[in-house]
């Protein structure tokens, strides 16, 4: 089995660097005018993709065959194996892949072998060299990921068990026997949340490769957010569950008395989650309007660097988490490279294209109006962003010089609920709002119409959740700072108590046009939707 997953590693190199190669050179080629000659090494390293990602699904099907067969002949599994029992003891075995830190390496580079291959896929039909480009690009972070594994003693997931830990018959010793997956990992939420979780990393860096390639042919029309928008949002989704099943498995098996707790590895996750609802904005207007071009190159590049930054945090051993992996020097240069050089690739490469990554016009970056659309688009991308940031800071806080401002400190999670809280309601504020907007500039009687029904309606159900919070919420509120303890310190962490109320208050406000609005607009597309419908009916019965 050794063996097999060695030459599987090496395969999956080796096809990394002919793609690389080959689709740099059709580059070269059909910069020159070569076409011919362009297309048949663009061809050869698509092909190269391919081969990569058989090396690589070889490799994790190594892995799996072992755990389900209880073969101890690596390292790896007999350190990651699960012995449950049971209907799911199944899906305990087969986790254990994505269990350890080199297995998980390993299961994060199929993936994004995986996604390389769906675009190559995808475009089969209609190849151009930005297509080319971006599978480049992302063959480049894939040797990367190899190259840790296969070089990396740490990482290497079919390193042979040590003669030590097995007896002279080729059974586990005793000390042996007791390695294994932690109990605490044995939930049907944590073997599903890893994998969803990985599957949104991986898929995050298609929009960045495109992003790159892009900016490397020179391409800035919407193609290359038209190509990676599919990718974008079904890795922004999963990452999305993968990060609520984190939080239920956290609430039954950890018992934190709630479903988030602002544990270092939670808010790794989040990170690329919130960069990449701005990234989902910002590619909206760039589709509809050609604008926000640079932003949107520099967007994806910085969510891409924060899911680096979230495996660095998990890894990097710097910050102390209750499932965080154990950290390697290896993995720390490879994340810390990784994050440096993504946002460089971006920064540089808009420098060097400034001419043509720019606005269409003159004006079409401009803000006319704060009440428009467009300024709430800006202002969401701005929020989503600083958040992230601020999040990440405050992640890394411990590990920083105690000169800097929370430097050295742990931070509680009240200090984040502190700071989410506020901005989560301006946030949710200024969605509730914008479907109102116009775009350029919101006039005052067309925003009043759009306003005036799901405003009454906001309106009672806001008057209905202030009476439950002044006869439930609020002297609940008093009462556990009456009582002192944990429970009254990690509230009055979040602000005195007109503060803290006076933001509920707020939030319900903000809840209750929210809701309204969202209804009002799904029904307004709903009937927008069966007008069409209705329609195209008539029209067919018509002919």
């Amino acid at each position: 089995m050794s063996m097999i997953g060695l030459i599987g590693l090496l395969v999956a190199f080796a096809g990394c660097l002919i793609s690389l190669a080959c689709l740099g050179v059709a580059h070269v080629l059909h910069a020159r005018g070569s076409l011919e000659r362009s297309d048949a090494f663009a061809w050869g390293g698509r092909l190269a993709v391919l081969v990569s990602a058989a090396a690589l699904t070889v490799c994790c099907a190594v892995l799996v065959f072992c755990f389900m067969s209880g073969d101890i002949s690596l390292d790896y599994v007999v350190h990651n194996r699960s012995d449950a029992t049971g209907e799911l003891a199944w899906l305990f075995k087969l986790s254990g892949l994505w269990a350890g830190r080199a297995g998980s390496l390993l299961f994060w580079a199929w993936l994004i072998a995986v996604f390389s291959s769906a675009v190559v896929f995808a475009t089969r039909k209609d190849t151009r060299p930005l297509d080319n480009g971006a599978v480049a690009v992302a063959q480049l972070v894939l040797v990367a990921f190899v190259g840790v594994l296969l070089f990396s003693e740490e990482n290497m997931p079919f390193a042979v068990i040590d003669p030590r830990y097995l007896n002279a018959d080729g059974t586990l010793t005793n000390a042996a026997s007791m390695l294994g997956m932690n109990a605490l990992l044995e939930h049907w939420a944590m073997a599903i949340h890893p994998p969803t979780l990985f599957i949104g990393y991986a898929g995050l860096t298609i929009p960045f490769a495109y992003a790159i390639a892009a900016l490397v042919v020179n391409d800035d029309s919407p193609a290359w957010v038209e190509r990676s928008t599919p990718f974008l949002m079904f890795s922004w989704l999963l990452l999305g569950v993968g990060i609520g099943l984190g939080a239920v498995w956290a609430y039954v098996v950890l018992g934190w008395g709630g479903y988030w707790g602002w544990d270092p590895v939670e808010n790794a996750s989040l990170l690329p989650w919130l960069v990449g609802v701005a990234l989902i904005h910002s590619f909206t207007i760039y589709r509809q309007r050609g604008a926000f071009k640079r932003w949107s190159v520099m967007c994806a590049c910085l969510a891409f660097s924060f899911v680096v930054l979230g495996t660095f945090i998990t890894r990097s051993g710097l910050v102390q988490s209750v499932h965080a992996f154990e950290g390697d020097p290896v993995s720390l240069v490879l994340f810390l490279a990784l994050i440096v050089l993504s946002l460089l690739a971006g920064a540089v490469g808009l420098l060097v294209r400034r001419g043509s990554f720019g606005a269409v016009t003159a004006s079409d970056e401009d803000i006319d109006s704060l009440a428009s659309r467009d300024a709430a688009y800006y202002v969401n991308n701005l929020i989503m962003v600083v958040f992230a940031f601020l999040l990440a800071y405050m992640t890394l806080s411990s590990a920083l010089p105690e000169f800097l401002p929370f430097g050295g400190q742990a931070l509680s999670a009240g200090t984040y609920n502190a700071v989410a809280r506020p901005l989560g309601i301006v946030y949710c504020a200024l969605i509730a709002v914008c479907p109102l907007l116009g775009w350029r500039k919101t006039e005052g009687k067309a925003f009043a119409k759009r306003a005036l029904v799901p405003g009454i309606c906001a309106a009672a159900l806001f008057a209905a959740l202030m009476a439950y919070y002044l006869m439930v919420l609020l002297p609940s509120y008093d009462a556990i700072v009456a009582a002192g303890g944990t429970g009254a310190e990690g509230l009055l962490e979040q602000g005195p108590s007109w503060y803290y109320n006076g933001l509920a208050v707020v939030g319900l406000a903000v809840a209750s046009c929210l809701f309204f609005n969202a209804a009002f607009m799904v029904a307004r597309v709903l009937r927008g939707a069966g007008k069409r419908a209705g329609a195209a009916g008539s029209g067919a019965a018509g002919v």
